[in-house]
């Protein structure tokens, strides 16, 4: 690039941008609808937390299984 042109300044969309420190390892999705009050209720209780940490909260505590489990000892349970 010469020196007399700038950067364009685009960043892409900083809302979908992740936090590459907890999302290292999260490969996986899952995807299901629901009526748009349902997820309001959500978002609303999962202030401050985005919403995708809290539902992972709940179903982890749901399964009895911890925040961050070990790999290894998902990989067992899944056999």
């Amino acid at each position: 690039m010469t020196p007399d042109i700038e950067p364009h300044g685009n960043t892409g969309n900083r809302n979908n941008a992740r936090d590459p420190e907890s999302a290292e390892n999260m490969t996986s999705k899952i995807l299901f609808f629901c009526y748009p009050e349902e997820k309001s209720a959500w978002v609303r209780a999962a202030k401050p937390a985005k919403l995708s940490a809290w539902i992972r909260q709940q179903l982890n505590q749901a399964t009895g299984r911890p925040e961050r489990p070990d790999p290894e000892e998902w990989r067992q349970i899944r056999k």
